[in-house]
């Protein structure tokens, strides 16, 4: 085999794993040095001089590695925070243009912007541009009421090629009327095992534009189209309007139940919620049932009598509101978040300073340095500290109407079953339900009931 880095960059464990393997049977490992002029001279792990070696140059790979991802890493971080553009392609309806820049020194630097995209979206006369339908399917259909799928059969009645050039279908419609893009912002690329984009943020916490001219849309128009295609797919909307079918949870606590034998989900059948397994045909050691009307009635009854028993300094109190503002005020919540992560990064950078000084690095010649770090770290943690308070005052929320029994109770009863579910799962996490202790037995929601609450408390 040609170049150990080459072969596996792991380190030592990987080498470890075939020369002593578990199974007691060790493997031997060739690994050519490339040279055609003596071809025997390389390393074999079957001898023990070249065993050392072959470690040593796994973790010299392994080492590399880490090193030359760091590079990237960084180097792509900052490119995105200077409104770069580094994915491989634009979203459908843009295009990556290359715009020259000016530095501070006066060097001419090329960097990749996006633009809105004018070539044909299918062959023909009278075809519309790709930007054209990339804002169809982003703002002007979903506005109309129309769902995911009801905009991809739109798409592929138009005989419209998908981004991928093939059908619409209403996953990549999502993805894109969630993508920060179309509204000019650079984003971060697929992350954390979420399929739509994630907005980036500079150290300072605020968007970057990554547009060269015109966004394709606006912030308020992104949020209309985002807020109007949760409705419509919540609700079941068709095309043109027709065919309205809800596809939500109809029942109050689906989602929200576990069993205790099995720790699955339980789903709502006949008159009542059990674990989803048994009726697949999946063992469960002790699978939970329990009537729809004694489950319902008993955590709403919980959920009640904790809410009232709350000070308004209680730590669930405070995960209430936060659940709570981000439902009311979404944009200011998001705003609130990065606002704390821009403080958080700059008392770390203030601390480094001061660590810096004590360690002597500002000693001698290079004491002139010190005061103004100082100041710049200092002015970093004021200004963050101010945008803190601006976006926590905006988005202050009133949730005292939980704390109060009777107007908890009148807010209850005056609420559909939407919002009945989403008032649950402000203060409730989980509600672990255990089998009863034989067949007929009334259900007792004292003992056959586990709750997590939403300040991480389980009772």
């Amino acid at each position: 085999m040609f170049r150990l880095d080459r072969w596996d960059r792991r380190g030592a464990g990987a080498i470890l794993r075939i020369i002593e393997p578990e199974d007691g049977r060790p493997r031997r490992i060739l690994f050519d040095n490339g040279d055609p002029d003596n071809p025997g001279i390389g390393l074999d792990s079957s001898n023990p001089r070249d065993r050392k070696e072959l470690i040593r140059r796994a973790e010299d790979a392994r080492e590399e590695t880490e090193v030359l991802s760091e590079r990237v890493k960084n180097t792509k971080t900052h490119q995105r925070a200077n409104g770069e553009w580094v994915n491989h392609s634009a979203p459908y309806g843009l295009k990556v243009v290359l715009v020259d820049v000016e530095d501070e020194d006066g060097d001419l630097l090329v960097e990749r912007k996006l633009a809105l995209d004018d070539a044909p979206a299918r062959e023909g006369e009278g075809a519309p541009s790709k930007a054209d339908v990339a804002f169809k399917v982003t703002y002007a259909l979903p506005v109309q009421k129309n769902s995911g799928r009801a905009i991809s059969r739109i798409m592929n009645s138009a005989d419209i090629p998908s981004p991928a050039g093939g059908e619409w279908a209403h996953a990549t419609v999502r993805d894109m009327v969630r993508n920060p893009a179309y509204a000019g912002w650079q984003t971060t690329g697929r992350q954390d095992g979420r399929s739509r984009r994630v907005l980036f943020r500079d150290e300072a916490g605020k968007k970057v534009s990554v547009m060269h001219g015109p966004a394709l849309l606006t912030d308020e128009q992104q949020a209309e189209a985002i807020a109007a295609l949760q409705g419509a797919e919540g609700a079941g909307v068709s095309a043109g309007g027709t065919g309205v079918h809800d596809t939500r949870a109809r029942h109050l606590l689906t989602g929200l139940l576990v069993c205790g034998g099995c720790g699955g989900p339980m789903s709502f059948s006949g008159k009542g919620y059990r674990c989803w397994k048994p009726s697949a045909g999946k063992h469960c050691p002790a699978p939970a049932s329990v009537a729809q009307h004694l489950a319902d009635f008993f955590v709403h009854q919980r959920w009640e009598a904790r809410l009232a028993g709350s000070e308004p300094d209680d730590p669930l109190v405070y995960a209430v509101a936060e659940r709570w503002a981000a439902r009311v005020q979404p944009v200011a919540t998001e705003e609130s978040r990065a606002a704390l992560e821009a403080l958080t990064a700059a008392e770390r950078a203030l601390s480094r300073v001061w660590a810096d000084r004590k360690a002597g690095l500002y000693d001698g010649p290079s004491e002139s340095f010190f005061a103004p770090a100082l100041k710049e770290a200092t002015d970093d943690v004021v200004a963050a500290k101010k945008r803190v308070g601006d976006t926590t005052a905006r988005r202050g929320v009133d949730v005292s109407f939980l704390l109060d029994p009777a107007v908890c109770e009148g807010a209850w009863e005056a609420a559909d079953n939407q919002l009945k579910r989403t008032l649950l799962r402000l203060a409730i996490d989980s509600v672990t339900v255990t089998k009863a202790r034989a067949r007929g037995v009334r259900f007792d929601g004292w003992t056959q009931t586990r709750f997590l609450w939403a300040d991480g408390e389980e009772d």
